[in-house]
């Protein structure tokens, strides 16, 4: 948290609280390496339940964010924010998305299926988005502050 903390912290309400920030990968904006049809196929496979809900929903709503950037999803004593910063982490990022803390039930730790860590924010409103992180203790910690 402290890595990202330059980024996040003045982005921040007055009188609100910093509680976690992990990195992430939304799966919505995921992408493998390589070009071609076989990688256009395992992309696409790996976007299958990304976001679930309908139109208007809390997790329709979370940006699709592609290419080199920081992708960042902070946790407050308020809210749940979804931020990207460039490759300098010690320089204010750009909040893209955030909602009530209320407004998220649960994270759900999903099959690891590649490499990195696959889980699942559940929303108030029957919505879903689903990330990616490079370890399952940064699932284990968001799942601690935002439930379980």
């Amino acid at each position: 948290m402290n890595r990202y903390r330059q980024a996040v912290e003045p982005l921040l309400e007055p009188g609100e609280r910093l509680v976690d920030v992990a990195k992430v990968i939304p799966v919505a904006g995921a992408e493998g390496i390589g070009d071609g049809a076989g990688a256009a196929i395992g992309n696409a496979l790996g976007r299958i339940g990304a976001v679930s809900g309908e139109a208007g929903s809390i997790a329709r709503g979370f940006p699709r964010v592609e290419g080199v950037m920081t992708k960042l999803l902070v946790v407050s004593d308020r809210r749940a924010a979804f931020v990207t910063s460039g490759p300098d982490v010690r320089k204010v990022g750009q909040l893209r998305w955030h909602v009530p803390r209320g407004a998220v039930l649960r994270v759900e730790r999903r099959p690891r299926l590649q490499a990195m860590a696959r889980f699942r924010l559940h929303f108030a409103d029957g919505s879903a988005v689903s990330m990616y992180t490079m370890r399952r203790g940064t699932i284990e910690a968001l799942a601690d502050h935002l439930g379980r």
